[in-house]
């Protein structure tokens, strides 16, 4: 399944579009440009049209169709589009937490949650991305089992080097990702803290590990075991 020209275009109006690069952050390595599209292929004072904008998102957006896809969800258009809004906005593990262990109707009732900024205060642009993102799953709903995510369900990739306090990336993510479906209760920001670092260490003691903190084979052979 594919998102929705309408939903390109909602997803561009939420987002903002810049068509000359710019750098949110003097220190990033790469420039910016369109709609959050960031990467080596961006240089200082690069120009590109609405239309080739819209091109980058399409292109941009297919890691988080991607992401929507994998949770095994049976959906209707509607549903897909409005699960890669909130993906492309909120992230794969945001996803992952929002699906798990409720009903379609709770999914959608769910998303209005997601409307903070990093400070904690809610935004008013989260708050109308939310309610049209919810609006727009309900619409065509009918009544479906609970969509629990696959057993073992973690769209970030399995990690290949050591894991400890100060790491960070999608690594950590997967890691925090699996502690949280464990009843850790963290954070999946990809930052390796000292809360998830407290989760590795009693994981490492229930599982007769030695408590460290950090993620080397053995722990990680431990979360993956059965996947």
């Amino acid at each position: 399944m594919k998102t929705s020209e309408g939903t390109l275009k909602k997803i561009k109006e939420f987002e903002g579009c810049r068509l000359k690069a710019y750098k949110p952050v003097a220190a990033e390595k790469y420039w910016t440009i369109g709609v959050g599209h960031y990467g080596p292929d961006v240089s200082a004072g690069m120009t590109i049209t609405e239309a080739q904008a819209m091109e980058l998102l399409k292109h941009d957006v297919k890691k988080y169709e991607d992401y929507v896809t994998a949770t095994g969800l049976v959906l209707n258009q509607n549903q897909f589009d409005a699960l890669v809004s909130f993906t492309f906005n909120c992230g794969p593990g945001n996803l992952a937490k929002l699906i798990k262990g409720r009903d379609y109707k709770q999914i959608a009732d769910a998303m209005l949650l997601y409307n903070k900024g990093a400070n904690k205060q809610v935004l008013k642009g989260l708050v109308r991305r939310r309610e049209w993102e919810r609006n727009l799953f309900l619409t065509g709903f009918s009544s479906k089992p609970k969509a629990e995510a696959p057993k073992g369900y973690n769209p970030f990739p399995v990690p290949k080097v050591t894991l400890r306090n100060g790491s960070t990336g999608q690594g950590v993510q997967w890691l925090q990702l699996e502690l949280d479906n464990r009843g850790y209760h963290l954070n999946i920001d990809g930052v390796f803290g000292h809360k998830t670092e407290a989760a590795v260490k009693e994981y490492q003691k229930k599982q007769g590990l030695v408590v460290d903190g950090i993620v080397g084979a053995r722990t990680r052979g431990e979360l993956t075991a059965g996947r």
